[in-house]
């Protein structure tokens, strides 16, 4: 049974990996943008600010520069106070009550997952209470509920809803939902939910708008890293075969197949590989007759809009095959967290690129201005810094993506006002602007971009180290 369970922790954690659970592939990755624990950000490799809470709307500034609003519940009216009310489920005259719904990284380590196990409870509680101290949300203090669930199937995070929506009645929820889970937030309850990844166009319109993430949004994503394969001549001269996993990830093929089109690509095959199962005999095979197609219509390369194991390993089964793999998923961003479960051989990997999310190394994390913050924030509180695994990538990954969502959440928050409800919050979270977040200098969020993430970059494999590899310097994807 405890094996059974690891195969389809593999399963959920290849998707948790990467963010956008639509990007599956057939060896049970899942695709998206992010690590198990936090997932690395997408964006940002220095920056942040000097301020307290790390984040900055448009104009540069945080209100107070110390991450809260210590005006006493006024509102812009020259400084006339304003009276707090309980204003809707989760906020009352004092009180803002956050839902932190988190993987469950200790429980994971049984099945032998280790994706670094952050302190998070402590974590989080020293930054609310350095913005408590502060002055709090236009006179509130923040508080948290928090729950974890292991990612097998949709049964421990509807459960986690539950909790969140009608156990403890929470204002907000702060979260790793895999998939449309966060949909039981924004869409069946009508409350914010600020992930740390999956916004995408389909949840986006089921949740009215409630839905806001860290990480860049999937379709920008995908649209920019071809737009700049095509400006860097890797499709010159040769054949592509454009495929995608699911059904749901044909919104990205839409996105990016005008734009070759319009650069004269050369497009041979447009082929949707169908949905990843828990069979995996039936996934490679499935991924095997595409390889045959794509071999047979003359294509070079293969240009994959969802996960990266399974073109990868497809063509590394198929022998003396040398198409090229182009990617666009964020999983090569990991490291080895996806990489090392690919059983293609070096060269096939050689043979491949990604030009994807920016997610900057830990020690580049480590220098950014808005992670030393959070750092001194949680040292200051008392935290008990000889415990942090600074040297673990995962780790670090983790306390930069959980400190990034707390900053986006509370910027969203200070920017809706005293008068708070969910329709104030979408306003407020829209008009932010360009925000800098940890880790994430080149953030933004408007109406028509509610992920914050906006950098992308080119990966290459290092067989060395084996990984894939940041190469050049990280550029602004596709929006608007």
């Amino acid at each position: 049974m405890k094996k059974l369970l690891a195969l389809l922790l593999a399963f959920s954690l290849l998707a948790a990996a990467c963010g956008d659970d639509g990007d599956s592939d057939a060896s049970g990755d899942d695709g998206g943008d992010s690590t198990v624990e936090g997932e690395g950000g997408d964006d940002g490799d220095g920056g942040g600010d000097d301020s307290a809470d790390g984040a900055t709307g448009d104009d540069g500034s945080d209100d107070n520069g110390d991450g809260g609003s210590d005006d006493g519940g006024t509102g812009d009216d020259g400084g006339v106070p304003v009276e707090l009310t309980a204003s809707f489920r989760g906020v009352t005259e004092e009180t803002i009550t956050i839902g932190v719904a988190a993987i469950d990284a200790e429980a994971l380590l049984d099945f032998g997952f280790d994706f670094g196990n952050v302190p998070l409870e402590p974590l989080l509680q020293s930054w609310a209470d350095t913005l408590n101290d502060n002055g709090g949300i236009h006179g509130r203090n923040v508080q948290f509920v928090h729950d974890v669930f292991l990612p097998i199937g949709d049964s421990e995070q509807a459960e986690s809803c539950l909790i969140m929506m009608e156990d403890e009645a929470v204002f907000v929820v702060m979260g790793q939902m895999l998939g449309d889970n966060p949909l039981c937030i924004t869409e069946t309850y009508g409350h914010p939910y600020v992930g740390h990844f999956g916004e995408t166009p389909g949840r986006q319109e089921r949740s009215d708008g409630r839905f806001f993430a860290t990480e860049i949004s999937q379709l920008p994503q995908r649209i920019g890293g071809v737009t700049r394969m095509i400006e860097d001549g890797d499709f010159d001269g040769k054949a592509v075969a454009v495929t995608w996993q699911a059904s749901e990830d044909e919104v990205y093929a839409d996105g990016v197949l005008p734009i070759l089109a319009d650069a004269g690509v050369n497009v041979v095959s447009e082929i949707e590989v169908g949905d990843t199962t828990d069979d995996t005999v039936a996934n490679a095979a499935a991924w095997d007759r595409v390889v045959e197609r794509v071999k047979a219509d003359g294509a070079d390369v293969i240009l994959h809009l969802s996960g990266i194991v399974g073109p990868l390993d497809a063509v590394g089964r198929a022998a003396g095959t040398d198409i090229e793999i182009a990617l666009t998923n964020g999983q090569a961003a990991d490291g080895t967290t996806v990489v090392s479960r690919s059983t293609a051989p070096d060269d096939v990997r050689e043979n491949s690129f990604a030009v994807t999310t920016y997610k900057p190394s830990a020690d580049v994390a480590l220098a950014d201005d808005g992670v030393q913050q959070c750092l001194a924030e949680y040292e200051t509180w008392g935290g008990a810094m000889d415990e942090l695994e600074m040297d673990n990538h995962d780790f670090v990954n983790g306390i930069v993506n959980w400190c990034r969502v707390f900053r986006l959440t509370t910027a969203i928050l200070e920017a809706a006002g005293p008068d708070l409800n969910p329709e104030s919050f979408v306003a407020g979270g829209e008009s932010l602007g360009d925000i800098v977040l940890p880790a994430m200098p080149d953030g933004s969020i408007r109406p028509d971009k509610h992920s914050a993430g906006s950098q992308l970059i080119r990966y290459v494999y290092d067989t060395e180290l084996g990984q894939y590899v940041a190469t050049g310097d990280p550029f602004l994807g596709a929006f608007g």
